[in-house]
């Protein structure tokens, strides 16, 4: 487990990767291909007031070749690992490392592709760390991913991490959980509200790197507008902060307050649970100065 913990250390060296105790961070990025927004981002993650150890895992990637930011855009994830002997925080981490690294590397221009295809990557490598070392052995993590590339966004998921698209007040779930208690909600066996209270709520259906085959795809958003806010969490958020409390605290913040704010809210309604949470904003960029134009005396060099 050691050896693993290590490499992942280094290979996400220098990406805004939240792992350990409490984390936050902040980043801006301009968006080339659709010069009316920018992107700005917050993050956190946070242990909680039970857990010994984070196995959550958050990361916001800017690539500093402005040609790839503008061919693929900024990325965030969401992972919530899991596996005893903290095997959980291994397997998040590694599959951000992936999901970071094979998204930017894959050939092509097309984001859809890229994006399954990493999520895709990121199970095998997960998985095949299992297979290799004991201490590993049943070690799975979520994932959500979302990427925000020219005037469109696309996002894809595995496991019960959310993200939610915040607008006019109003927070709408992109993701639909794939947990065993919301299949029984979807087939009409349970109601919403005997959901939210099932014992067996947690248990996920789909996870990366418990199965050596898993199908991903990815979905595109609506168009992108300004003033759009995009929230991505862990369970340890999203159970114990509703809807319109993160509508709410998003559109009225900016990015790095709003995820201390909802952090802090759900250590205070909860806690039980590692909390995580990234924040994306689209803000209207700011217009380009304009040359002065030239007095009109100059012009008949008076």
């Amino acid at each position: 487990m050691g050896k693993w913990s290590a490499r992942v250390a280094r290979a996400v060296a220098g990406l805004r990767l939240g792992k350990s105790g409490r984390e936050h961070a902040g980043g801006r990025s301009v968006n080339p291909a659709a010069a009316s927004h920018v992107v700005e981002c917050g993050s956190a993650t946070d242990i909680g007031l039970v857990r010994n150890s984070n196995q959550d895992a958050v990361v916001f990637m800017v690539p500093s070749d402005p040609a790839q930011r503008l061919r693929r855009g900024v990325l965030a994830v969401v992972a919530d690992g899991m596996g005893g002997h903290n095997a959980g925080e291994v397997a998040s981490g590694l599959a951000i490392e992936t999901i970071c690294r094979s998204y930017y590397a894959t050939p092509g221009d097309d984001p859809r592709r890229a994006l399954e295809v990493a999520l895709r990557e990121a199970n095998d490598a997960v998985f095949r760390a299992a297979q290799a070392d004991a201490a590993l052995d049943g070690m799975g993590t979520t994932a959500t991913a979302l990427v925000l590339v020219g005037g469109s966004g696309w996002f894809a998921h595995v496991g019960d991490s959310r993200l939610y698209r915040c607008s006019a007040g109003q927070c709408v779930q992109l993701t639909q959980d794939q947990t065993l208690v919301a299949e029984l909600v979807k087939n009409r066996l349970l109601s919403a509200e005997q959901a939210r209270h099932h014992p067996a709520r947690n248990v996920l259906v789909s996870s990366l790197g418990t199965q050596p085959d898993l199908r991903v795809v990815a979905e595109r958003c609506a168009p992108l507008l300004s003033g759009d806010c995009f929230v991505l969490c862990s369970d340890g958020l999203w159970e114990s902060v509703e809807p319109g409390d993160i509508a709410e605290i998003v559109t009225s913040r900016g990015v790095e307050e709003a995820c201390r704010e909802l952090v802090a809210l759900a250590l205070e309604r909860d806690g039980h649970d590692n909390v995580s949470v990234v924040v994306l904003a689209l803000r209207p960029a700011e217009p380009t100065p304009q040359a002065a134009a030239p007095h009109p005396a100059a012009e008949h060099g008076e």
